[in-house]
């Protein structure tokens, strides 16, 4: 009866430990989403100092849309510039566009008559963001099974083999990637089609040469993780204590090494987003990256402003979602941010 008595737990320290888990627990809950608070709010001076720059930066940037071999006459230019607000003084006019994005107008196109900017876009943006979801989708999906392959089998043929790939594949641009993907599959073997975005043949060549590099770049990041989080010393400890090969992946090496290619993921949208310009101008794709590229050649600045202003926001909600996510799966981090 004295062994069962020594042995068996305290009522009392039970309850004050759990309870002392409770609190840990809350204050943690309560640390991630003062963080994630905070995240949001730095959104809002960076939406402002973008608007800020890019404004400025098309105001006086030499030329303009009404500015050709032939000039126009003063009285009609100057009934152009008064229709669009730009007699105006700049502080002036950079107060009225703050106000017109802050209402969600971004203003009427300067070299379409007829046709606002929320206009043009509309029909743009759903081609644009289903291009970047399935490029990172392929990116993310092939990439981070090709990294666990190769740590899994580091060191061999096979690995290697795949990271003298991956370096290719990161070394050559989406310009030229793109041209060589078309001149084997579209003029030599003639499996698919190279231009438009009608058909799922369509698809194949842009998502794979927008995907190309990324897939090879979470590849050798995820391969690179999970070789380094197999060599730490409490994978050593977790199998000296008798746990499988299997649960030690699960419990200890994955959820810490993916948490480097999470924070990568951010830097993935973004570069994804970036690479919808030349892709869509490639392949002759109806997206906010040819509409971009028309604009910048017809000085469409209102059309330049909204579509920047647009993949700026991707961007950063992309970002803030990996931050998140990272987070989302070890607390621990948003402790060490300072505030």
């Amino acid at each position: 009866m004295n062994a069962i008595a020594l042995y068996t737990p305290n009522p009392v320290l039970v309850h004050e430990k759990n309870a002392v888990g409770f609190w840990n627990k809350m204050l943690t809950v309560s640390t991630m989403y003062s963080y994630a608070l905070r995240r949001i709010l730095a959104i809002i001076p960076m939406g402002v100092l973008v608007l800020t720059f890019t404004f400025f930066m098309l105001r006086y940037v030499p030329g303009g849309p009404y500015d050709g071999e032939r000039e126009l006459p003063r009285e009609a230019r100057a009934e152009i510039m008064s229709y669009y607000d730009r007699d105006k003084p700049v502080l002036s006019q950079y107060v009225h566009y703050l106000g017109r994005i802050v209402r969600g107008d971004l203003g009427p196109s300067y070299c379409q008559v007829g046709w606002s900017v929320r206009e043009l876009m509309a029909g743009r943006v759903g081609v644009s963001l289903e291009l970047g979801f399935y490029a990172l989708t392929l990116a993310m999906s092939v990439g981070c099974i090709l990294g666990l392959f190769q740590a899994a089998n580091y060191g061999k043929f096979c690995d290697r083999w795949l990271a003298g790939t991956e370096v290719l594949l990161i070394c050559v641009p989406t310009f030229v990637l793109g041209p060589l993907l078309c001149y084997v599959f579209v003029f030599h073997l003639r499996w698919f089609s190279a231009f438009g975005w009608s058909d799922w043949k369509n698809k194949i060549l842009p998502v794979t040469t927008l995907s190309l590099q990324y897939v090879a770049f979470l590849g050798r990041l995820t391969r690179q993780s999970m070789h380094d989080q197999s060599s730490q010393l409490y994978v050593r400890s977790a199998r000296a204590k008798g746990l499988t090969q299997g649960q030690i992946f699960r419990r200890h090496i994955f959820p810490n090494g993916i948490s480097p290619v999470i924070a990568y993921l951010g830097s993935t949208c973004a570069g994804v987003l970036g690479g919808t310009f030349i892709v869509e101008n490639l392949f002759n794709i109806p997206g906010l990256g040819r509409l971009f590229i028309q604009a910048i050649t017809n000085r469409d600045y209102t059309v330049i402003s909204g579509i920047l202003l647009i993949y700026v926001a991707l961007i950063v909600v992309c970002n803030l979602v990996s931050d998140l996510v990272i987070v989302a799966i070890d607390p621990r981090l948003c402790l060490r941010i300072p505030r």
